[in-house]
């Protein structure tokens, strides 16, 4: 017990030289891809590999290829601020876990997956290329804003990088933090320092539900129907055609804006699986209340029959959520009522439950 102590304390000392050691022989393998220059990491600290993003450019980004074969147990960037950090864990053809992980400072580029310099081009062709996908992403978005700012940039960002990667990038899975260090082992995103990190792993009791709980979110490669796709489209192409109309009634032109806004979101959302915006426009459409700020965003859903926006909203969201929740066996971080499992206490609790049950 005694020598197990030691070794932790050996290690957070170890660790608490992170950052000291940029652009020194560094070593990332020689299978593995990046963008930016050496002086952007560090390898100079066992088990570790740094990324600063404190440079000029579009930030660092790496993958490391069958990880678990690999002696680096942390991934860790700083100076979160105005930029992403994103970390993605997925198996190869062959099987092989590997792991992407960048600090990447212009990922909200309308050009980022196709410049080949930006991280998230490297991000996009990882989730491309790898099946049982878990994606984990944190900035701190409150520097310089309002809690109510805060959160909309991060509603933007959430779903900027969901179109972008084409998979669903879980709202929950967003670490709002500048500093964070990425267990690709474990598949656990913390918020800190790598010596502060090891001190909190060393003395978490729940380590290993956490962990499983994580496991269990891991993402199939989502398939939409066509069919609702198509006919999410045509009520595009229909309400567009109203609103340019030179002969139309002008007073429905916010209806109709509204309605078109809604619909290209769902759409946008559906393509890749995107729970979080396909759960919020499905509930507001059941419940028949505005999707919006303004209360008067609820003309959405106004129709002279049953309304086709709402219909094809709640359509999408179930087909996404039946398709993602058959992904794990135990429902890929999701309730069989469409919420999210919040947590990993919730997560044992539904297990035991299913146990029973079986």
């Amino acid at each position: 017990m005694a020598s197990r102590e030691s070794d932790v304390h050996d290690r957070i000392r170890q660790l608490r030289q992170c950052g000291r050691h940029w652009g020194e022989d560094v070593n990332l393998g020689a299978d593995s891809s990046r963008v930016g220059p050496d002086a952007w990491y560090e390898t100079a600290v066992l088990g570790t590999v740094g990324l600063n993003g404190n440079n000029p450019g579009e930030g660092p980004g790496v993958i490391i290829r069958d990880i678990e074969h690999k002696d680096i147990d942390m991934l860790w960037t700083a100076g979160l601020i105005g930029c992403m950090g994103l970390a993605i864990t997925g198996r190869d053809a062959e099987g092989r876990l590997d792991v992407f992980f960048s600090h990447a400072r212009q990922y909200d580029k309308t050009t980022a997956t196709t410049d080949a310099a930006n991280p998230i081009h490297l991000a996009k062709e990882f989730v491309d290329s790898h099946d049982g996908v878990r994606v984990f992403w944190g900035t701190d978005f409150f520097v310089g804003h309002d809690v109510s700012t805060a959160q909309v940039n991060r509603h933007k960002a959430q779903q900027k990088l969901s179109n972008d990667l084409g998979c669903w990038v879980r709202e929950s899975d967003c670490v709002p933090a500048s500093e964070l260090v990425f267990l690709p082992k474990l598949g656990l995103l913390k918020q800190g320092k790598p010596a502060e990190v090891q001190a909190e792993l060393a003395t978490d009791p729940d380590l290993a539900h956490k962990v499983e709980f994580s496991n269990s979110k891991r993402l199939s490669k989502f398939m939409p129907d066509p069919d609702i796709s198509g006919r999410i489209e045509l009520q595009l192409a229909e309400l567009r055609m109203q609103r340019n109309a030179r002969l139309r009634l002008y007073h429905q032109d916010g209806l109709r804006d509204n309605k078109i806004f809604v619909l290209q979101k769902v759409l946008d959302a559906y393509q890749v699986g995107n729970i979080d915006v396909l759960r919020h426009y499905a509930i507001h459409a059941k419940e028949k209340t505005s999707p919006f700020a303004d209360p008067s965003g609820v003309n959405v859903w106004h129709a002279k029959e049953e309304s086709k926006t709402a219909q094809l909203v709640q359509e999408a969201f179930a087909d996404a959520h039946t398709k993602t929740y058959a992904m794990g066996e135990k429902g890929c971080g999701l309730k069989s009522d469409g919420s999210n499992i919040h947590n990993f206490k919730e997560f044992k609790e539904l297990d035991e439950e299913r146990g029973l049950r079986l």
